[in-house]
């Protein structure tokens, strides 16, 4: 369900605690024979233990070698230890595997990512007959159609059926944003894309993604199928323990709903797999072990920016990636949660280099913000230099902050209180089933403060720190904003 990481997210992610040995595992391949390196397992286990959570995996491609190395707790019900080779849940991280498996129907020519989507499936309908006719699968991969359904869920089961189901009851949904004004993180457009598939073909979408894009990747332990990851190993995830504060304990339920498998909710790789798809698409669409997956020129379209965030062009989507240029250096990268469960995928083309983590925690930011600015720092082979520490703002009006901003899953209010403004975060489950085990210990009360005539940030952070901002866009004539950006995704003011 997460979104991509934009520049200034490109150093946060990964995990929780206890201080047992890491475990390194060499990948030995012909193409890209591992070389050991303590350093790698020796500073993860220092972090996991450092910050106290559960477990970390990490991997690091960089020019032709490839290292990958584990630490700490992989299942707070057994106790079993993270080793390097343990399968784990991407997230959606799934929408870069996605969006290549879309794309060989674009190579194939019998797919055009800008003809309406209509054109394809009769019977789709969504809130708006305007947009019914014109959203296109462009809109759908770069996060632009619009719809109301960032973190729409609705448990349909699991399959062709289940996504039919999921995409009719689009019918009711309205938009955030006109279609292709701006990007919004929507993972209903990744349903919609499987079931777009299914529907042109009669095969399910893991069927199709194992045939097209799994195998001749080469990708031996990804599985398309949640379950099938257990014939190898899988890490579990792990959220704070209510009953014992600062303590984790495993996930009580281990997958979202399994009608999101196309945006990601099923889909089990290791590090080694992630970092063979980044690698390939770094290839010119041709995988490691020498088989075309992509076009070149579908290769390179994904890496491309095709709109900005509407906080700004430092960041933006290509198609499925995640797209910025820290230093001037492209780079592709996209998150992905899950229950209990962090994980992320970072490749820098120009480099040869790229990482791939999991955390089985979902409450480990300072933990993921050390953890991938000491993976950049120390392993690539020409680190981005530091961007300025942000200034500190003059006086900034706080009034046009506060109001009621809601979209479909998320209602958040903003409130002037004192010298800071007060935010209540309320997640709606009854929009979302299913998703309950995803919230646990997610904060729902906190204070914030501007950092810009538009942009608030955590009052938490240190003053000069670069914590990711929430961005308010659209003023109406008496000052406030109408528009919120926030975790990628946009919401509209509906009060006071």
């Amino acid at each position: 369900m997460d979104n991509p990481i934009p520049r200034r997210d490109t150093l946060k992610l990964l995990m929780l605690a206890v201080g047992l040995p890491a475990t390194v595992r060499p990948i030995h391949r012909p193409h890209a024979p591992a070389q050991p390196r303590d350093d790698l397992a020796e500073g993860l286990a220092a972090l996991v233990k450092k910050h106290r959570v559960p477990g970390a995996l990490a991997g690091v491609y960089r020019q032709g070698k490839v290292l990958t190395a584990g630490a700490g707790i992989a299942n707070l019900n057994t106790g079993a230890p993270m080793t390097a080779d343990l399968g784990f849940l991407t997230g959606s991280i799934t929408k870069v595997w996605t969006c290549t498996l879309v794309m060989t129907f674009a190579d194939e020519g019998r797919l055009d990512l800008d003809r309406p989507l209509i054109e394809y499936l009769p019977h789709l309908r969504f809130g708006d007959p305007e947009v019914t006719r014109r959203v296109t699968t462009r809109h759908l991969l770069n996060h632009s159609s619009g719809l109301d359904a960032g973190d729409y869920i609705e448990d349909f089961g699991e399959g062709p059926c289940a996504n039919r189901l999921y995409v009719d009851a689009l019918a009711r949904i309205g938009q955030i944003h006109p279609i292709g004004a701006y990007s919004s993180y929507c993972n209903a457009g990744w349903v919609l894309a499987g079931h777009l598939l299914e529907f042109i073909t009669g095969k399910t979408w893991h069927d199709l993604l194992t045939e097209r894009v799994i195998k001749p990747l080469g990708a031996t332990r990804t599985y398309a199928y949640a379950e099938d990851g257990v014939l190898h190993g899988v890490a579990v995830g792990s959220v704070p323990d209510p009953a014992r504060p600062g303590e984790h304990m495993a996930t009580p339920r281990f997958l979202l709903p399994k009608t999101f498998a196309p945006a990601g909710a099923t889909l089990v790789p290791t590090l080694e797999d992630n970092l063979l798809l980044a690698r390939m698409h770094t290839r010119g669409g041709v995988a490691p072990n020498g088989t075309r997956v992509l076009s070149e020129a579908s290769a390179r379209a994904m890496a491309t920016r095709t709109i900005d965030h509407p906080s700004g062009p430092a960041s933006g989507y290509g198609l499925g990636w995640g797209h910025s240029t820290p230093g001037g250096q492209v780079t592709l990268s996209h998150g992905g949660g899950s229950n209990g469960g962090r994980a992320l995928l970072v490749v820098v083309p120009g480099a040869e280099f790229g990482y791939a983590t999991f955390i089985n925690s979902n409450a480990a930011d300072a933990f993921a913000t050390e953890l991938h600015a000491w993976l950049v720092r120390d392993y690539h082979p020409t680190p981005p230099p530091e961007p300025p520490a942000p200034a500190a703002p003059g006086p900034v009006d706080r009034a046009p902050f506060a109001g009621v901003y809601r979209r479909m899953t998320s209602k958040v209010t903003i409130r002037e209180e004192g010298e800071a403004l007060g935010v209540e975060s309320e997640w709606i489950a009854a929009e979302a089933p299913g998703t309950e085990a995803y919230m646990i210990g997610r904060a729902v009360r906190f204070v914030m403060r501007p950092s810009d005539r538009n942009k608030l940030v955590p009052s938490a952070a240190p003053a000069g720190s670069r914590p990711v901002p929430w961005v308010f866009l659209d003023p109406d004539q008496a000052g406030r904003y109408r528009l919120m950006y926030a975790g990628g995704r946009l919401s509209r003011r509906i009060g006071d």
